[in-house]
């Protein structure tokens, strides 16, 4: 945001990938509401953010892999929100 009274903080965490599971994420946008689930909840983030300049291709995700094993292998899939409203 380009508004100086807003909380700035990068927000992160880590998880254990215990052997033999693949590294499971789920990040939900939703406007000014980020929620990321991984490996199925073992570790969840809820962050309200002010995207005054983060529209479409402007907005950004990062994900960091510190993982201790030799090989990674990785696969990202995203699908549009639907609107929660009742149409009437």
């Amino acid at each position: 945001s380009e508004a100086s009274e807003v909380d700035k903080a990068i927000y992160g965490s880590t998880v254990p990938v215990l052997k033999g599971e693949k590294l499971s994420m789920r990040i939900l946008v939703d406007h000014s509401i980020v929620e990321s689930f991984a490996q199925g909840g073992r570790t969840c983030i809820t962050s309200r953010i002010y995207p005054t300049k983060a529209i479409y291709e402007d907005g950004h995700i990062f994900l960091f892999n510190n993982a201790t094993d030799a090989a990674i292998t990785a696969s990202l899939q995203i699908w549009q929100m639907s609107s929660a409203y009742a149409h009437s």
